[in-house]
């Protein structure tokens, strides 16, 4: 670790906006939970995610579905062996929520394959590149910190549009509904991060924006309304992408002088500057929400965090 150029995620930047404490437990002392239960939205959009990228990686020759049902029996088994570690029993309630996520996933594949079939939807795409990393040093960023960086991504896909010209990446999003999504695709930074990336990394081919893949979140019964899958192009213009840059840059500098400051003071430096952010959404958001209270009331924090979570990579993915 002390000789690894430190990496800057988007994840990164997004929980240091959200809540310092989460970020500073998650990023810099690395803590994640020792039980990683099967069941959630972001435990179930992984999995959609891997018939996704099964299917639109170049080349292969991996059944989409059959990727999923991979996905799915390694959650199971990891959930099992997780649990006999540490001595405790599988959760009941855990595993009934898991069969229902997990037929969810299910229809949701399935389902996709039978739009695209009706729709054509892929018909004019071209898939050029799947499952990329991205990753910009300071220098190239324009950033002069002090700390030499790497600004780290991780895209979908790479298409061209063969009736349009674009060229574009794809994100794939399971989602509740469409209409909370649409109001905020064009700010989402997310994109503006690859877009900036994309377009550093290879400046000799113009990037037009992203493809947002959404799918819904529902079994498409008798009581259900279509639409289930939608596609919505979002275009950023050099003066977004250039703004973002500058805001990067920007919140870089706030993390590096965050973390100067804690490493100086000790904990009397965290609860200066790796304050929460308390909201309604904390207690299903955020897996430090039961110890998070815990550095602020006297509690035996450090003993709870040793019995409940472990050290890990939050960034094995871009390695």
């Amino acid at each position: 670790m002390e000789n690894e150029i430190r990496r800057v995620s988007h994840s990164d930047l997004k929980d240091f906006q959200r809540c310092r404490r989460r970020y500073w437990l998650r990023h810099v002392r690395r803590l994640a939970p020792r039980l990683r239960g099967p069941v959630g939205p972001l435990q179930s959009g992984t999995r959609v995610h891997a018939a996704l990228e099964a299917f639109y990686t170049p080349g292969s020759t991996i059944d989409p579905r059959q990727a999923l049902e991979d996905a799915i029996s390694d959650a199971a088994r990891g959930y099992h062996e997780q649990c006999a570690q540490l001595g405790v029993e599988p959760d009941s309630v855990i595993l009934g929520r898991f069969l229902k996520d997990t037929e969810l996933e299910r229809a949701m594949i399935g389902g996709y394959f039978e739009w695209l079939a009706d729709t054509g939807a892929d018909a004019h795409l071209r898939v050029i590149a799947a499952e990329e990393q991205l990753s910009v040093d300071s220098e190239q960023l324009g950033a002069e910190l002090g700390v030499p960086f790497k600004v780290v991504g991780k895209i979908d896909a790479r298409v061209i549009d063969e009736v349009t010209g674009y060229t574009q990446f794809i994100d794939h999003k399971t989602v509740q509904n469409f209409a909370q999504m649409l109001p905020t695709l064009q700010s989402d930074t997310q994109m503006l991060h690859y877009h900036l990336l994309l377009s550093l990394i290879h400046p000799d081919q113009h990037v037009d924006g992203a493809l947002y893949n959404m799918l819904r979140k529902v079994k498409r019964g008798s009581a259900s309304k279509p639409p289930f899958y939608s596609r919505e192009t979002i275009i950023h213009n050099e003066h977004e992408i250039e703004s973002y840059r500058l805001r990067m840059i920007g919140i870089i500098a706030n993390v590096f002088e965050m973390e100067g400051r804690i490493n100086q003071l000790g904990p009397i430096g965290v609860k200066m500057f790796a304050y929460p952010n308390p909201t309604r959404d904390c207690s299903w958001d955020c897996e430090f929400f039961d110890v998070c209270g815990m550095f602020d009331d006297g509690a035996r924090v450090e003993a709870a965090i040793n019995e409940l979570f472990e050290e890990r990579d939050p960034h094995e993915r871009y390695k």
